[in-house]
């Protein structure tokens, strides 16, 4: 920190902060837990946070590998689903740090979905004003997008990510094999994510668009899927990675994927089914616009399509999914900013979507 100019006059403050973590790949099981602590000042406690659905088939090895390290470990279980997401899941978690003597060098991890890369980011941010966190994401969502990029937040009054903060994590350990248990469902929600940083890197894009042609969800090539997303997702956020800039292309697909899971109480869609369909509505827009040829519609929906999933919004949710893109809109400051493909690897952002152009886009 350092500052000039006098008191009279007024100072001027500048803070610069630096966060440097590794991304570690493995497919170990928790065997190389030791270098998830690396730079940190060894915990006395460890508190792993999950979900239900997971920390049966993996919390018990991952407690164990930990206490190998000399740590004491709590575990703290939360319902899976995104209504964990939540104030409510917050101050549980909360509770359960304070009553169990957690520190400012406490460690949380967070073992699970996205959902629980999220909450445990938010919560390790706020208590104490911070204490340090690692990620081991167990769903493909959360290995390819929700750990990377340190943005955590929590869904509040039907909006989703309305309360959050940036704040990295001090390590994140990607293992591929922590998927295998994972249903088809979420491996599906996961690769839309993946085809939304895609459409921006051809790469990656070819080798979904290929697998897509067979219906594969699970070939080996998902490690690469995983690392290359990783990879493109980093780059594309290096040049601001505090997203001062509302102008995010990586915000494919999101304006009307998370209009549309607010409108359905998020109990209807899986986040990245419901990005899915928002790439769906954003490209069909876009060749209405003249924007993208008929072309790039083709493969884009084609390869959502082929990997399983939907791309048409029902006209049942249409005006539900309107209306809330008034809350994004202020969420961006007053604009959409909408990002819409114009080619593999080219997108455009617009400023506004009309409300017409949106209907005609699910063919009302």
């Amino acid at each position: 920190m350092c500052w000039s100019g006098t008191v009279d006059n007024g100072i001027v403050v500048k803070v610069n902060r630096s966060s440097s973590y590794p991304i570690l790949f493995r497919e170990d099981k928790f065997g190389s837990v030791q270098d998830l602590f690396i730079g940190e000042t060894e915990p006395k406690k460890v508190f792993i946070v999950s979900e239900r659905n997971v920390s049966d088939t993996f919390m018990p090895d991952l407690t164990r590998q930990v206490k190998k390290l000399g740590c004491a470990v709590v575990e703290i279980v939360l319902d899976p689903g995104e209504k964990s997401k939540s104030w409510g899941a917050s101050e549980y978690l909360i509770r359960a740090l304070r009553e169990n003597g957690a520190e400012r060098r406490s460690v949380i991890i967070g073992l699970g979905g996205g959902v629980i890369c999220d909450l445990v980011g938010f919560v390790a941010a706020s208590f104490m004003r911070s204490i340090p966190y690692v990620l081991i994401p167990t769903s493909l969502i959360g290995q390819l997008d929700a750990a990377i990029g340190g943005k955590t937040g929590i869904d509040f009054d039907g909006v989703k990510n309305l309360v959050g903060s940036f704040y990295h994590p001090s390590s994140v350990l990607i293992d591929n094999t922590l998927l295998a248990t994972l249903s088809d469902r979420e491996m599906r929600s996961g690769l839309a994510e993946a085809i939304k940083v895609g459409v921006l890197y051809p790469e990656l894009f070819e080798l979904l668009e290929a697998e897509a042609a067979v219906g594969d969800i699970r070939g080996a090539y998902i490690k690469d899927v995983v690392r290359l997303s990783v990879y493109a997702k980093l780059d594309l956020l290096a040049s601001d990675p505090f997203e001062t800039s509302l102008f995010r292309l990586l915000n494919l697909g999101h304006l009307f994927g998370h209009a549309l899971e607010s409108a359905t109480g998020f109990e209807v869609y899986r986040h990245g089914e419901a990005v899915a369909i928002g790439m769906g509505v954003a490209t069909r827009i876009s060749a209405h616009r003249g924007l993208c040829d008929a072309k790039t519609l083709s493969r884009i929906l084609r390869c959502i399509e082929g990997l399983g999933l939907e791309t048409e919004l029902p006209h049942r949710y249409a005006e539900t999914t309107w209306n809330g893109v008034d809350d994004i809109r202020r969420i961006r400051n007053g604009r959409l900013l909408e990002v819409l493909p114009v080619s593999i690897g080219r997108c455009e952002i617009v400023d506004e979507i009309s409300r017409k152009e949106f209907y005609a886009a699910i063919g009302l």
